[in-house]
């Protein structure tokens, strides 16, 4: 225990709004106007506050959210600015201790134990110089909770969204627990929530008056971790390690318009493949099944699986697979709107047994050639070196929703999609 915060040691640090809040950090014109993501999809990937405060929020189709605000501005989603904000929102939570768990890309947990005598600070102090640091280099406001646990910290960092900090020490967890519904606790979801309710429970702290047979009886064990975590006892540890292991990966891409157009279809369903296959390889997994799922105009979808004849991450041994699920399921003259695959049943590379028949020179070649073209992509783009059949790409009609992320339009000699080459997050104290 830290003999000056004691047991108040879990911190956890939420971006507000992350997608809208970087956009208006990239274009400072845009602060105080209601700005949303996902111009490229049709419907709202994320929203800023002052357009959640006019009724905007994520989910929402476009034409809905225009009827709401005349002043709306609409903008495709630039994914690689939000990991690079991650990248550095993270890297300053780490100035203050190196025990950081990156929970997801605009959220964080952290250890602070031991950490009193280097910080030199109270804990509301270190709230307020996270915050300011990520407001001064970044352009965002973040929410800052602090507490016993992992799940009482989370909670005090919504306590006071958005640019707001929450400290709760043992003495006051059943006043913050009273004023919590229990629907809204991390870790219990809508099912688990609508059954608790049908118990008499509404409040976190009525469900931490429940007794841990009770709860074991209706939620089993994570509800269990729940109720000792909301309980002060600390049993979720802070994850130190990036996530390497999969179950399963999957990659999708919605177009505008929706489309008939057969080859333009599979070339869609090939770009999924390759990125998905992309990922596999950066860590180091291998794929045994592989899924293909068309959506159609109206939202309905035809789907199919398939086992590989071997366990891979290359490219070329997938596509004849994926391209007998796709002449199993496309339908002429059907409107088709997305497009997704998925790769299961993953094992890690190094745990791969070679089979007694497979070509093994021939899969060296393929993982040279994997190898290499993955080495261009990171350094010139992913769409710098495509099969022949992306070439389809081109026969869909241009539309509004092609638009590319304004920063990609502006970019400048030297700077690429996975760096920022702007003064915000190369200066200090930028202007």
């Amino acid at each position: 225990m830290d003999t000056h915060y004691h047991d108040c040691i879990l911190l956890h640090v939420d971006a507000d709004g992350f997608f809208a809040s970087v956009e208006q950090a990239l274009n400072p014109a845009l602060r105080g106007r209601p700005v949303v993501t996902g111009a490229e999809r049709g419907i709202i990937a994320a929203a800023s506050y002052e357009a959640k405060r006019l009724g905007i929020g994520r989910g929402m189709q476009l034409h809905e959210a225009r009827k709401l605000s005349s002043d709306l501005v609409i903008l495709p989603s630039d994914y690689e600015a939000y990991s690079l904000y991650s990248q550095r929102l993270f890297s300053i939570l780490r100035r203050f201790t190196p025990l950081v768990e990156e929970y997801s890309i605009d959220e964080a947990f952290a250890d602070l134990s031991g950490c009193s005598a280097i910080l030199g600070r109270p804990l509301e102090s270190v709230a307020e110089q996270l915050r300011a640091m990520v407001r001064n280099e970044l352009g965002l406001t973040v929410s800052v909770g602090i507490s016993l646990t992992k799940t009482l910290a989370k909670l005090c960092s919504k306590f006071r969204k958005p640019d707001g900090q929450t400290i709760v020490r043992r003495e006051h967890v059943s006043t913050l627990l009273a004023r919590t519904p229990v629907e809204k606790v991390w870790g219990i979801g809508p099912a688990s929530a609508e059954k608790l309710t049908r118990l008499g429970i509404k409040s976190a702290l009525d469900f931490t008056g429940m007794s841990e047979q009770e709860v074991r009886k209706h939620l089993h064990k994570p509800g269990v971790q729940t109720w000792y975590e909301l309980r002060g006892r600390r049993v979720l540890p802070v994850d130190l390690e990036a996530k390497r292991s999969y179950d399963s990966m999957m990659k999708g891409h919605t177009f505008s318009p929706p489309s008939d157009d057969k080859p333009f279809i599979y070339s869609e369903a090939v770009r999924n493949l390759t990125l998905a296959f992309a990922k596999m390889r950066r860590h180091g997994h291998l794929a045994k099944e592989l899924g293909l799922c068309l959506r159609c105009k109206d939202y309905t979808a035809q789907v199919m699986s398939g086992e590989l004849p071997l366990a891979t991450a290359h490219d070329a041994e997938a596509l004849p697979c994926l391209h007998a699920l796709f002449e199993s399921l496309f339908v002429p003259g059907c409107l088709y709107r997305s497009t997704m695959v998925w790769v299961g049943a993953l094992i890690a590379e190094r745990g791969r047994q070679t089979d007694l028949f497979e070509d093994v020179p021939e899969r060296e070649l393929l993982g040279q050639l994997d190898h290499a073209v993955d080495r261009l992509h990171r350094r010139y783009g992913h769409a710098s070196l495509v099969p022949a059949t992306l070439l389809d790409g081109a026969r869909k009609p241009v539309h509004s929703r092609d638009a590319l992320p304004v920063r990609q339009a502006l970019m400048v000699k030297g700077e690429t999609l996975r760096r920022l080459a702007i003064p915000r997050l190369q200066l200090s104290n930028p202007i």
